[in-house]
């Protein structure tokens, strides 16, 4: 499960600014990006997207074979 947080930096470690749904001692991975740099458009950049594609269960019907319907010999050449 991917979470966002907001979260402050103080006495060496990172103080979440919300509840987060963790267990005691579950390790995690953080990246973080100082709120002064967050770009004023609130999106997501593409690598995020396509993580969250591929853990979506929204998307799941994409790995069944019968969602396969087009192949190499589709369409014409760009």
């Amino acid at each position: 499960m991917i979470q966002t947080i907001d979260a402050i930096y103080e006495g060496g470690l990172f103080r979440p600014l919300e509840a987060v749904a963790l267990a005691e001692q579950q390790q995690v991975k953080l990246v973080f990006i100082p709120a002064d740099k967050v770009p004023v458009i609130d999106d997501l950049p593409a690598w995020a997207l396509t993580l969250l594609a591929a853990q979506s269960p929204a998307l799941r019907f994409l790995a069944d074979p019968r969602e396969d319907i087009y192949s190499l010999e589709d369409g014409e050449p760009v």
